[in-house]
């Protein structure tokens, strides 16, 4: 028999089962398998069509399904950018000043200063052998800041942009001999600018320097100087400034030499931190024979396995993260007494692949300093840092540790506020913290001891999640984008807008840009460049929002055909600008002082009985809130039948 099949269409193979002589008589004899006797022509037909539905159904799933992703994607406001600017060269960074008015850009052959009211450079440095690939700012006030610079050749630079003129103050790690200059991976400066950090390699070794830069001297000396300099005048030499300590990686605890415990005490009480596995009783030949029993135990696994190789423990930490810490807490650690209210007293860092967030007092007295620089307190954790955040009063220090969990550690009672497991397989690679109590969460006691934290979290899988933690343990993990089908969709930038309430802004590696709503998990709105123009970079866009102007500022690319993309004289780039004051669709989620809750958790404490008294106040004013709370919980109970 003849049989027709449609070409593309696939042929199941025949089956085992022939069909018997007697298939006349046999064609009904089992109602319910009323095609376990068919003919062998009649199932191949059978089956082609049962695959012929199964595949259109497929198609038309398919469809929609995109028409359904479509629906929405029409419904959402769309917001294009208000005002362009063209860039100078390729744009590496950007950063703003505090009260928002100036932007300083670094690119190929320098930095430039723009000013946010004219969209005009008002000064730049150039040099066309560099290209800086990084800046931070520190506002002092009197239009003057500090600008903290690296390039592509591991070179920090350290300017004070004064009266609109920028001077270079100092190479940070400047040699004659270039072949024994130390490269710098990382520039950090304080909030305040009275303190920098400096992560420098050599040789395959890493450390952490840290500076203080006397900033009262600075700026008598800009003032005496700035009528005998002219503006074309690009160095100014000041006071040098003061290296602080140099912190190296701790060690790999080895065999002591201690014999009692009471000689481990007294070299905890001579200042070595207590958990940081520096001071045991364990000597060297303990060690070698738990590494013996080791490996006899599992050598066939050791011997199939080439993870676990000599060189590769005797690797050591090739980066660290580092945050400035102000005065927090109800007690005075050696060194904080005499710390004002915004200059930081502690510096909090971990080293990559370790459990542990080390802190160390910079403020200390010339008693207490010492040859090795050693932790003053040390938080330790269940699993491996990830990545880290700290809130914008250094109040909350959060960690993402393998595993997905979230550790939220409060310095003001030296606990863990809140530890929080993320869904998924994916490792936490970037976080970001806003403090926020008009959030619309169930009720919390909203005060200075119990605020409500936002976390945004992106994973290495691309895919991102908004978390809203509360005292007690209350958290809410909500999933804005699960893990992505294709890479085009992972999330390369995530933000949340502090002068928006409950809105995140997602940048997404195909080059989509919108701004999502944590509660529903939707986006709603998306922000627009021209058609003439992409994202700068798609893997790290170059964007800055900047909070006291509600402003979005984006590099965007000119396309350009094929055989121009390799011509770096062509680089035509632009600076898009969205502005969110001016839109008033954003009036539904606009927050009237996104900066008082951030104020409240830095109330002056004095002392604890101030502490505990504040504290007693306002567990009676929350009384009601309270009371309605526990009938709440107990109706819930009620309505489970638990045996």
């Amino acid at each position: 028999m003849a049989v027709n099949v449609r070409r593309g269409l696939e042929i199941p193979e025949p089956s085992d089962y022939s069909s018997c002589e007697d298939d006349d008589v046999t064609y009904f004899t089992d109602l319910q398998r009323p095609d376990n006797n068919l003919p062998e022509s009649v199932r191949v037909i059978s089956k082609l069509l049962n695959n012929l539905v199964d595949s259109a159904w497929e198609v038309i799933s398919k469809q929609e399904k995109i028409k359904r992703d479509e629906e929405p994607a029409r419904q959402i406001p769309v917001l294009n950018a208000t005002k362009e600017m063209k860039l100078p060269g390729r744009t590496n960074s950007i950063v703003s000043s505090d009260d928002g008015l100036y932007l300083f850009l670094g690119h190929t052959h320098g930095l430039s200063v723009i000013s946010t009211s004219t969209l005009t450079c008002v000064r730049t440095w150039q040099d066309e052998r560099v290209e800086i690939t990084s800046i931070s700012c520190a506002s002092l006030g009197n239009a003057t800041h500090l600008l903290f610079t690296v390039d592509d050749m591991g070179i920090a630079r350290l300017f004070v942009h004064h009266m609109e003129n920028i001077h270079l103050i100092k190479v940070i790690n400047e040699t004659e001999d270039i072949n024994q200059r130390n490269i710098c991976a990382k520039f950090e400066v304080s909030r305040s600018g009275d303190f920098g950090a400096a992560v420098m390699t050599s040789s395959g070794s890493v450390w952490l320097d840290v500076y203080r830069f006397p900033l009262d001297v600075w700026l008598k000396e800009l003032e005496t100087k700035q009528a005998t300099q002219t503006q074309q005048t690009t160095e100014a030499k000041l006071s040098p400034v003061i290296l602080l300590m140099k912190i190296k990686p701790p060690e790999i605890p080895a065999g002591t030499s201690l014999k009692s415990p009471s000689e481990v005490l007294q070299k905890t009480e001579e200042g070595t931190i207590i958990g940081s596995g520096q001071n045991h009783l364990i000597s060297s030949r303990q060690w070698e024979n738990q590494d013996a029993a080791f490996k006899k135990m599992f050598m066939k696994y050791l011997c199939s396995s080439s993870v676990m190789t000599p060189q590769q423990k005797a690797e050591g930490p090739s980066n660290c993260t580092l945050h400035f810490l102000l005065r927090e807490g109800f007690h005075s650690m050696s060194g904080e007494a005499n710390a004002a209210r915004d200059i930081p007293i502690a510096v909090c860092l971990w080293w990559n692949g370790s459990h542990n967030l080390l802190q160390y007092l910079l403020l200390k007295t010339l008693k207490e300093k010492d040859s090795e620089s050693r932790p003053d307190v040390l938080w330790p954790n269940s699993q491996e840092i990830l990545c880290s955040a700290v809130s914008a009063s250094t109040r909350f220090v959060v960690l993402g540790l393998d595993g997905q969990l979230v550790t939220i550690w409060d310095r003001r009672f030296g606990c863990p506020y809140a530890n929080i497991v993320i869904p998924g397989d994916g490792a936490i690679c970037r976080m970001k913290l806003l403090l926020q109590s008009q959030l619309p969460v169930p009720p919390l006691f909203q005060g200075p001891f119990l605020p409500t934290l936002q976390l945004v979290l992106t994973c290495r899988n691309g895919a991102c999640y908004s978390v809203t933690a509360g005292g007690g343990g209350d958290t809410c993990t909500v999933a804005l984008i699960e893990r992505p089908a294709g890479p085009g969709s992972s999330v390369t930038v995530a933000e949340p807008m502090p002068f928006l309430k409950c809105l995140i802004l997602l940048m997404q590696r195909n080059g989509q840009v919108s701004i999502w709503e944590t509660e529903d998990g939707a986006p709603v709105f998306i922000l627009n460049l021209p058609p003439t123009h992409v994202l700068g970079s798609l893997r790290e866009p170059v964007c800055l929002l900047e909070p006291v102007q509600q402003k979005l500022y984006i590099s965007g690319d000119r396309k350009t055909p094929l055989v121009e993309v390799t011509d770096r004289n062509k680089d035509e780039s632009s600076l898009f600008i969205f502005s969110f004051s001016e839109c008033t669709l954003m009036d539904l989620y606009r927050v009237a002082s996104p900066a008082v809750s951030e104020k409240e958790t830095r109330a002056t404490l004095s002392d604890l009985e101030e502490a505990c008294n504040l504290y007693f106040k306002e567990r009676a004013d929350s009384w009601k809130e309270r009371k309605r709370n526990l009938a709440f919980q107990w109706e819930q109970l009620s309505k489970r039948d638990i045996k």
